[in-house]
């Protein structure tokens, strides 16, 4: 009688996140540095926040300055994942070529969602004055570099409404499937919104 220790090898075997306790450490892509938020990053996030289309389909409103105060300090407590429902922030950095402000132009959260079971569920938000020039793409993509090699997650997925076409596309560039549809499953913003999934296996992000 054949075990599964005998059918897969040490490396194919069923595996949870390896990689904890993790802290946000700074990753430099082509064109971005993504770091830790920190407290002086008040102004450029509050930049973003306070436009309405930024903010439309993500579970609060435009933000005047105090309030992107109030949430930024939220985020910077998210600095370490370690337990289930732990998260993180990564600040999106696009240098200054001449030396001067480097602008901060957006941020990926990474949630812990169960370390026995691999999952990891991330988020992003951008500056809208960066789109079409693959900033979010680059710098997605080093996020999910994070998730798999050096957490070693087994799914990586994101949540977003079906409405936000823009994530969506974000999400099929990096290569992640659309797993469901839920259909009118919440009341969002005073209507009835759908919910789309988009995944990525760890034998996915390997085979590309």
């Amino acid at each position: 009688m054949s075990t599964l220790e005998d059918e897969t090898t040490a490396g194919d075997a069923p595996h949870g996140v390896t990689g904890l306790p993790y802290s946000p450490e700074e990753l430099e892509t082509e064109r971005l540095r993504l770091r830790p938020l920190n407290a002086g990053d008040l102004d450029d996030v509050h930049a973003y926040q306070r436009i309405k289309d930024v903010v439309r389909y993500l579970y609060w409103e435009v933000h005047d300055h105090e309030e992107s105060a109030k949430h930024l300090k939220k985020r910077l407590a998210m600095n370490r994942l370690a337990e289930d429902g732990d998260g993180i922030v990564f600040a999106v950095e696009l240098p200054d070529p001449e030396g001067g402000h480097d602008r901060v132009v957006g941020d990926i959260s990474v949630f812990l969602k169960s370390a026995q079971h691999g999952k990891i569920e991330i988020g992003w938000v951008f500056h809208p004055a960066v789109h079409g020039r693959g900033f979010a793409t680059e710098a997605a993509q080093a996020v999910l570099d994070v998730c798999f090699n050096t957490l070693g997650a087994h799914r990586v997925y994101a949540q977003l409404d079906s409405r936000n076409e823009a994530s969506a596309r974000l999400c099929e560039r990096l290569g992640m499937h659309q797993e469901a549809l839920l259909r009118e499953n919440e009341i969002f913003k005073g209507e009835w919104s759908s919910t789309a999934v988009y995944a990525m296996l760890d034998s996915e992000y390997r085979a590309r």
